[in-house]
């Protein structure tokens, strides 16, 4: 019987990391339970993918091919963050089959106006950092949403939520101390190249690293011209360099563009 994945739960343990999908159960899913929730009519299955469980919609066909099986009503939980308006629910079936679902307002008042919890991280959401900084970010995704939603942390936010762990990433984003631009991650296919304001603000607006150079910068002059011209991923398609910038870069001997 196929059932319907939500894309975004998978996404999630790429974007966020192993915390946004459920720890490994021992049951296989499958035992024919349909699980109803009280802010829509759908219906969920606990489905696995790669050793995970997690609960995902149910389409008709499958129910009526199961002989209309009585619903049972999945464990949910309201959670929301202080700087923020969504409200989030946390979907359980089985043991470990936990993912999370933005509410709309009308499924919120179709739950009856619940009071979210917020002193806590939806289970499709983490508290980060980047390894060379002390900044603290927390990141959902939930299947109303194409991307997770980003957000650095204040310390009475970080206090508030009850000092979570936070998982610690390699990558983040860097900076030459002469040139404005941001490298770090693209949306939505995290490609690692120079980003525009929407991006990084997406990402929360991590303070980049500083750095003296990245791999593949080069510093040319065309023929004829006394412009030393920089291109590298802080600037693909070349940036003119003044005097000023040209020294805080070490001065480097340009070769010919």
């Amino acid at each position: 019987m196929n059932r319907s994945i939500p894309a975004l739960t998978l996404a999630g343990a790429l974007v966020l990391g192993s915390a946004l999908v459920a720890a490994p159960a021992q049951a296989a899913p499958g035992d024919g339970t349909y699980y109803s929730v009280p802010f829509s009519g759908d219906l969920y299955v606990t489905a696995e993918y790669e050793g995970y469980l997690f609960p995902a919609t149910a389409t008709f066909a499958d129910w009526a091919a199961d002989g209309f099986p009585k619903p049972v009503p999945a464990a949910v939980t309201y959670r929301a963050f202080t700087w923020a308006d969504e409200i989030y629910s946390d979907i359980q079936t089985d043991p470990g089959a936990v993912f999370t679902h933005e509410l709309t307002y009308p499924e919120w008042r179709a739950a009856g106006s619940p009071a979210p919890s917020t002193t806590g991280v939806p289970s499709n959401g983490a508290v980060y950092k980047y390894e060379y900084s002390d900044e603290l970010f927390v990141g959902v995704l939930s299947d109303g949403r194409d991307v997770p939603v980003n957000h650095k942390l204040t310390f009475p936010e970080f206090a508030h939520l009850g000092y979570p762990d936070a998982d610690v990433r390699d990558e983040g984003f860097r900076k030459l101390s002469w040139l404005p631009s941001i490298v770090g991650a693209t949306v939505p296919t995290y490609e690692i190249a120079a980003i525009d304001f929407w991006t990084w603000e997406y990402w929360g607006k991590p303070t980049p690293q500083v750095v003296k150079s990245f791999t593949g910068d080069r510093f040319c002059q065309t023929a004829g011209s006394a412009d030393i011209r920089y291109v590298g991923i802080a600037a693909p398609q070349g940036v003119k360099l003044s005097y000023g910038q040209w020294l805080e870069a070490g001065s480097p001997a340009p070769t010919r563009c």
